[in-house]
């Protein structure tokens, strides 16, 4: 069987009208399905793959820890593994107050887990009034519960709006799209003037927490914000009194060329949420970050974190994050993401500039996002019923190329673009492989 299709199998596919090869194996960013036809993956899958297909060095180590013990509860033991882990991963902090973690099992979890924890600090702090979360759009934290309330993906919202919650709700700058004539000089300022305008008209003393991507994940491409945003941001925060949760779940774990996207930024967050990359995709693994003195408060108070979940801090997950820091550390993978992501960017602009469905390209490291448009004059989206960031997403794919499609950042409905986001191992012989890749199949797409 090379091809699964409904009603083939067993599966529940989440796309019950297309062919999904079925997967032999895996080698740096090459993958291989079972009738052997290659595939560049450009997108680290969902932008998780980040140090290559089949790293024997992680996956030995996996196997060393699972063979001794694979699963305790993390309400009962903790491991070598979970220490390690958390001991290295805290080390790199932007702030030496985020010294402490706790490891989940996707980024959802990690939003949701977040979300608690601020809530439970408050009520620790007897300020009970303070339940709301302001977010941004657009905007993307996961797709359990609360974190898809926070989430500015409203086709995504479509069928469940009954059990979401209300959360107060922001623009988020991206440049292509901002009203605001010299974004470089003056989007810090208009931006963070809305967050600050929605502090005052909530009420500060009702606002518990603010989430953020210091840079946007696939909701609108891996934008950048203006220079001060952040600086403007933490101000303000700070003097209302409001906690700051960084989503890098996408952007973080060296994608963007620092270990963490914040330091781009001086940022220096409450909560950092990471996942994704940080376990390479090869144990699911998320991981929350939060201040050792905000665990002083919990423990002159109940003396607990309410929240809890099966998996939480499984050997197994923590060494799978472990071994993928060290393999990070030993071949200086933020490094190379800098590195390579400079001639990532410099390749796409020299290829797609003059594209004329070509919109905007941008991100840091190796973090990029390509907006298609029908006019590039007039910045005009394409009709979303056209589905292009779909189209062009399966036409690479039947190229060999894998790229990750999303929509709606124009007007919360229409919008295409596709994110670039390989391992972070990459040599620049696969850089430019994967540019000629994406340039090829924009060029033969629209052709088409």
């Amino acid at each position: 069987m090379n091809s699964v299709r409904y009603p083939d199998g067993h599966v529940l596919l989440r796309n019950l009208n297309r062919d999904y090869p079925v997967i032999s194996h895996g080698e740096g960013p090459y993958l291989f399905d079972k009738s052997g036809k290659k595939y560049f993956d450009g997108s680290g899958g969902a932008l998780v793959v980040s140090a290559g297909h089949g790293n024997q060095e992680i996956a030995q180590k996996i196997f060393d820890q699972i063979s001794k013990v694979a699963y305790v509860n993390g309400t009962q033991f903790t491991s070598d593994a979970v220490e390690n882990f958390a001991s290295q991963l805290t080390a790199l902090s932007p702030d030496p107050d985020l010294s402490r973690a706790c490891f989940l099992g996707s980024g959802s979890e990690a939003t949701e887990a977040a979300v608690k924890f601020v809530r439970q600090l408050w009520m620790e702090r007897k300020e009970p009034k303070r339940a709301k979360i302001i977010a941004r759009a657009p905007s993307y934290h996961g797709n359990t519960l609360y974190a898809l309330s926070a989430s500015a993906r409203e086709h995504y919202k479509a069928y469940y709006g009954p059990f979401l919650h209300d959360v107060v709700t922001i623009a988020a700058p991206y440049e292509y799209r901002s009203a605001v004539e010299d974004y470089a000089r003056d989007g810090g300022k208009h931006y963070a003037n809305l967050f600050e305008q929605a502090l005052l008209r909530e009420g500060p003393e009702t606002v518990a927490a603010f989430i953020f991507e210091p840079i946007i994940g696939s909701s609108a491409g891996a934008s950048l914000p203006p220079p001060d945003y952040f600086t403007r941001i933490q101000s303000i925060a700070r003097k209302h009194g409001i906690l700051l949760i960084a989503d890098e779940i996408m952007c973080g774990a060296g994608r963007s060329g620092k270990f963490f996207a914040s330091e781009h930024f001086e940022l220096k967050p409450d909560i950092i949420l990471l996942g994704k990359g940080i376990s390479s995709g090869y144990v699911p693994v998320s991981a929350v970050m939060v201040r050792d003195s905000h665990l002083r408060e919990m423990k002159a108070g109940t003396g607990y974190f309410m929240h809890a979940q099966t998996y939480l801090q499984s050997p197994m997950m923590a060494a799978a994050g472990l071994a993928t820091l060290e393999y990070y550390e030993k071949n200086d993978l933020v490094k190379n993401s800098a590195e390579m992501g400079e001639t990532l960017h410099k390749l796409l602009h020299e290829a797609l500039d003059a594209h004329p469905n070509v919109g905007f390209i941008t991100g840091r490291g190796l973090f990029a996002g390509v907006e298609l448009v029908e006019d590039r004059t007039l910045k005009t989206p394409f009709n979303r019923a056209k589905k292009v960031a779909e189209g062009f997403t399966a036409h690479a794919f039947s190229r060999g190329l894998i790229v990750w499609p999303n929509t709606g950042q124009a007007d919360g409905v229409s919008g295409d673009l596709f994110m670039i986001g390989p391992p972070l191992n990459l040599t620049k012989a696969q850089v430019k492989e994967l540019v000629e890749l994406v340039a090829e199949s924009v060029r033969s797409y629209f052709a088409s």
